[in-house]
């Protein structure tokens, strides 16, 4: 059964838009002249990067340490945007917080994260900020446990398809030339 592409479209835009810009970034990433290790360790620095809450910063401190560690850099951003985009923040984050509580003995629970922002003074801001801290702290912890244990996932997933993206376009290459040949 075939699906028409320009209905499928005109109907689904939006899931369109995302296929095709999620497509794109995979062959940006796959393409790239670096050998694979480089590209698969960009991306996992990316992917531990991607687990610290300085979403800010994320895309900078991937750079800076693909540089430190001559990996591939557009791999190291991909892996860090790919963890924290608006879709996944909230519950990565939220993991984080729960494996940082196992760590950081404060019950920092829904209830005071609340009554934190909706009772805001100036006598209050002291607790306030010893709290935020507190949750950063655990929130980093977490992360750090999270990146720790995915960064040899992430390595191998992203060295399995380049490698056998680049197999696949050797092997039509091979069989384009094979047919040239006896075309002649």
């Amino acid at each position: 059964m075939k699906i028409d592409t320009e209905k499928y479209k005109i109907k689904h835009p939006v899931l369109t838009r995302i296929v095709r810009s999620l497509n794109y970034y995979f062959l940006l990433f796959v393409r790239k002249e670096d050998p694979p290790q480089k590209i698969a360790h960009g991306f996992a620095i990316g992917i531990f990067v991607g687990y610290l809450p300085i979403i800010p910063f994320q895309a900078l401190l991937s750079v800076v340490l693909c540089t430190i560690f001559k990996s591939n850099r557009l791999a190291g951003i991909i892996g860090s945007t790919t963890i924290t985009n608006p879709i996944m923040a909230v519950p990565v984050f939220y993991v984080q917080h729960f494996l940082g509580r196992i760590f950081i003995l404060h019950d920092f629970s829904y209830d005071n994260f609340k009554s934190i922002f909706s009772h805001v003074s100036l006598s209050s801001i002291n607790t306030a900020g010893k709290d935020i801290l507190i949750l950063f702290e655990m929130v980093s912890i977490g992360g750090i446990i999270v990146g720790i244990i995915s960064y040899p996932i992430a390595y191998y997933l992203a060295l399995n398809a380049v490698t056998k993206r680049r197999e696949r376009i050797a092997a039509l290459k091979k069989a384009r030339k094979n047919l040239r040949k006896k075309s002649e």
